[in-house]
């Protein structure tokens, strides 16, 4: 595998360590990232988490993850961006889905090379050379799109009610 690869590599996993498990919680095992953070934000810290997870998707098709990975990486993040648009009870969620570091996993599981601990100099060849059909892959990040925008919406609207109910006489 090049240095190149490996630089990239380095980068996406330090993406999903950054969003799922960056900060730890005092007095426990557990950790939180900035993913539950940022989707505090309404649709824009939803759609600012989806483009670094898309991100991490792509890059791993370049990687050589094979198509059914590349299915299941979106999905996770799919499954993640329903939960994620319910405002606060997301957040929540998000805590505990982790779906980058599901999907480094699933990279690392996909293409054991990339694994660490796997430096052998004849391991590290090029893998998978099989072409991925971006259609699915496609539908299914149209459909987080649509899922935020759809939540977004409602969202306001419920926000217009509220603000509409606090103040009028």
């Amino acid at each position: 595998m090049s240095a190149a690869k490996l630089k990239r590599l380095k980068k996406i996993k330090t993406l999903s360590k950054l969003l799922d498990n960056a900060i730890p919680i005092p007095g426990t095992k557990q950790k939180i990232g900035l993913d539950p953070i940022i989707g505090l934000f309404p649709a824009i810290g939803d759609y600012l988490t989806l483009i670094v997870s898309s991100y991490i998707v792509f890059e791993a098709a370049s990687l050589g993850a094979k198509q059914e990975t590349l299915v299941k990486m979106a999905t996770n993040i799919l499954v993640d961006s329903l939960a994620g648009s319910v405002p606060v009870a997301g957040d929540l969620f998000d805590v505990a889905w982790k779906a980058n570091q599901k999907n480094i996993e699933l990279l690392e599981k996909d293409v054991p090379q990339l694994k660490e601990g796997n430096s052998k100099e004849s391991e590290l060849t090029e893998t998978n050379t099989e072409k991925v059909d971006w259609k699915p892959i496609i539908l299914i990040f149209g459909a987080i799109v649509l899922v935020i925008a759809i939540s977004s919406i409602v969202f306001l609207w419920i926000l217009k009610l509220l603000l509409a109910f606090l103040f009028s006489s």
